[in-house]
Formats: structure tokens, C-alpha cells, sequence
């Protein structure tokens, strides 16, 4: 999936995890701005890919992963929490992929 991704996704996806690592604090939390330019960063670099490249990896994955995981940690969050989390992750790639 990663050799896939647009090289200019990919640069300002690792320009944006530095500029994150620089501005942690001595509680090893990074900055509100700099959190959501990594996120923002990740949902263009996932929507430079073809949907089948993404289902492709969640496939892999899946062979893997005993099938108790997922459940073990949507148990660990608030579910509507998570269920949102994907919904905008999924709504953001929308708009990026219109967007070009």
C-alpha cells in the first residue's frame, strides 16, 4: 500500500510526524496542531491509494489477527467513539479523492 501512495502524500506524511516529534513535551504528548496535521496527513496518504490496495492490507491483516482482537478492543473504547473515528476517517478520503 505504501508504494503505492502518492510520493508528495507520502513527504508531508513524514514531514508532519517530525515536525510532531519536535514538539512533544516532557509528558510525550505532541501538540494539539501538529496531532491533527499527522491525521490530516494520513487521510491523504490513504486516499492516494486505490480502495482495493486498503482492503487488500485489511485483508492481510485479517488473515493474522485471531479473531478475538477486534472485539477485545472495540471493548477497550467508547463504540459510537470508534464507529465516528471511521466515519470521518472514510468521509475525509471521500473528499480528498473528490478534491482532485
Amino acid at each position: 500500500m505504501g508504494a503505492a501512495m502518492d510520493p508528495a502524500a507520502l513527504k508531508a506524511g513524514v514531514l508532519a510526524h517530525h515536525k510532531a516529534i519536535g514538539s512533544v513535551d516532557a509528558k510525550g504528548v505532541t501538540s494539539q496542531a501538529d496531532y491533527e496535521a499527522i491525521n490530516a496527513a494520513l487521510g491523504h496518504m490513504i486516499a492516494s491509494v486505490p480502495t482495493s490496495k486498503t482492503m487488500d492490507v485489511y485483508n492481510a491483516f485479517s488473515a493474522i489477527v485471531p479473531k478475538d482482537v477486534p472485539a477485545y478492543l472495540m471493548g477497550t473504547v467508547q463504540a459510537a467513539d470508534a464507529q465516528k473515528a471511521y466515519s470521518a476517517l472514510l468521509e475525509f478520503k471521500d473528499v480528498v479523492k473528490a478534491a482532485r
